[in-house]
């Protein structure tokens, strides 16, 4: 197989080699892979960032990716064969399993994959899984119960605009915490109104909108304290980033994505019908590999960047 590697840090030392083919284990399904998200985890393995975040013990060389979508092409033990040829969407929770989907071949246990549908097309299915699963959980870690007015910032981000979405879908009153030039597209994923992400008017702009504070707040992108000022007392407050400390009795909770299937799945439907965007700024084969990386630290606009994998 051939796959991305990182055996010294930095992006313009990142390295597409070639590598034993992987076998699945027992409960293990391996997958050719058709196309692999770039996310902002795997920049910080590539740069070294993630370094002092990986457990003891964890050494190198690296294959970065925590999404793919792809077919299968063999099954371990106790795995019915008669999925073979099944394509689907799998997740790799990387920094446990430090198995990285940025490779032609990646095994990965039959629990991590979900049918995939057949559109949208695999580069920007892929899309869905790391970001989609950590929005999912952490509007799962609110524990709302319906009808409540809920906050989210980075509301026109990766993780951000899907959370909107996926809130959106189920009924709750949303303000998406923005940019200014970003207020559109929050509103056009399903915000109901959108404030500036300015940090020292948070608490006030959202309190104009709702005198008393938000119900919850999701925080996916590192606003922290500030944040707090634009919930309620009692109220709840998930970050996917950095955790404040609490204060007037708000529930303060760090989130971060998970493999679960039913969500995964879900997400996959919403994608295929329309109601989950996927945007794709740029794809890149994979022997472009350090090209995507640069692509990536230097982007601007929204969509992802992806690298797609030549397919038999």
């Amino acid at each position: 197989m051939r796959a991305v590697r990182v055996e010294q840090f930095g992006i313009d030392k990142l390295e597409v080699r070639d590598l034993p083919d992987p076998t699945p284990g027992a409960g293990e399904v391996l997958v050719v892979t058709e196309a692999a998200t770039i996310n902002p985890a795997d920049v910080a393995v590539v740069t070294g960032a993630a370094a002092e975040r990986l457990p003891p013990g964890a050494v190198g060389p690296y294959t970065p990716g925590w999404d793919l979508v792809g077919k299968i092409a063999a099954c371990g033990d106790s795995v019915d064969q008669a999925l073979i040829g099944s394509r689907v969407i799998g997740f790799s929770l990387w920094f446990e399993s430090f198995r990285g989907t940025q490779a032609s071949l990646v095994a990965l246990p039959l629990g991590n994959v979900v049918p995939a549908p057949d559109s949208p097309p695999a580069p920007e299915l892929t899309t869905v899984g790391l970001n989609g699963l950590t929005a999912w959980r952490g509007l799962a870690d609110l524990r709302l119960t319906g009808g409540e007015t809920i906050a989210i910032t980075g509301a026109a981000g990766g993780v951000g605009g899907l959370a909107v979405e996926i809130a959106a879908s189920r009924g709750f009153t949303v303000i998406g915490v923005v940019h200014d030039d970003d207020k559109d597209a929050a509103l056009a994923l399903g915000a109901s109104t959108a404030v500036s992400a300015d940090p020292a008017e948070l608490g006030s702009r959202i309190r104009e909108i709702v005198p008393g504070g938000v119900d919850a707040l999701l925080d996916t992108a590192s606003v922290a304290a500030p944040a707090l000022a634009a919930v309620r007392d009692g109220g709840k407050y998930v970050t996917v980033t950095l955790l404040p400390a609490p204060e007037r009795g708000i529930d303060v909770f760090r989130s971060g994505g998970r493999m679960d299937s039913d969500a995964l799945a879900t997400l996959a439907d919403m994608a295929q019908t329309g109601r989950l965007h996927t945007p794709v700024a740029k794809t890149f084969g994979l022997d472009n590999a350090r090209e995507a990386y640069e692509a990536f630290a230097h982007r601007s606009g929204r969509g992802r960047i992806v690298l797609t994998f030549p397919t038999a």
